[in-house]
């Protein structure tokens, strides 16, 4: 190692706290999992099969997502929806919905109240959309493990506080955040529509509006049941809503 980036790492635990050293510790890990992963097979085998995949029919997909991490150093939980085109059960390409749940991160922020400015508690509200490619690199039912490389979000942040004057609830205007978040799932098939899920993740801060107080960047876990609304669909309508056998879908 150089005497430069030995330099870096001492600067590290000088200058920042052991928490955030230890979070660039893990940040870097996964990242390099992630690769490790995407390149374990040869580069040549992994083109051909995504090649081969993205000429197959796509089928429609659909799941409910929840995941956790932590805003600020306060656990947040997040839920929402994930959907888009599965190509030979190996590529997706999907958009996900996202939302924090109520209440869960409590923020420290500035107020100008006619010119009287003061640090007051707020609950941050934090919704996003994204868009991801996955790829699958184990399908044997009932396991399935995946790699989320590219996801990007674009989200939308705002602070409810009470205004001291006037015991008002007020809403600050909405800002804008952009994230990078790279993942890596796995499930375990109980029924075709009900299974055991787990994914372990980081978030990055791609962009955050200079109104925003809060730190995103953070490991992202979860450890769940997971319900495939696709196949919930297919049990209850096996031939479709119009009474046509309905189109397979993972």
């Amino acid at each position: 190692m150089s005497s430069l980036d030995s330099g870096k790492y001492i600067i590290c635990f000088q200058h920042i706290s052991l928490d955030e050293c230890m979070m660039f510790y893990l940040r870097n890990f996964f990242l390099i999992a992630v690769f490790a992963l995407m390149t374990g097979r040869s580069k040549a085998q992994l083109i051909d099969t995504i090649s081969y995949s993205m000429q197959q029919k796509p089928r429609f997909f659909l799941n409910l997502v929840t995941f956790n991490s932590y805003i600020s150093g306060d656990f947040a939980n997040f839920t929402g929806l994930r959907f888009g085109a599965s190509f030979n059960k190996r590529v997706r390409i999907g958009m996900g919905v996202f939302g924090l749940a109520q209440n869960t991160v409590v923020s420290s922020i500035q107020v100008d109240d006619g010119g009287n400015i003061y640090n007051t508690n707020a609950n941050l509200n934090f919704k996003f959309l994204s868009w991801s490619a996955e790829y699958v690199y184990y399908n044997e039912y009932p396991w399935q493990f995946s790699v989320i490389p590219f996801q990007l979000g674009l989200g939308s942040v705002n602070y409810e506080y009470i205004r001291r004057s006037d015991r008002q609830r007020i809403r600050t205007e909405n800002e804008g955040v952009m994230l990078y978040h790279p993942d890596l799932t796995g499930q375990y098939n109980i029924f075709k529509w009900l299974g055991l899920g787990a994914s372990l993740g980081y978030r990055v801060t791609l962009f955050s509006s200079d109104n925003v107080s809060d730190n995103f960047n953070s490991p992202t876990f979860s450890l769940n049941l997971k319900l495939f609304m696709d196949e919930v669909y297919n049990a209850f309508f096996p031939h479709g809503i119009s009474g046509k056998k309905s189109v397979n879908v993972d």
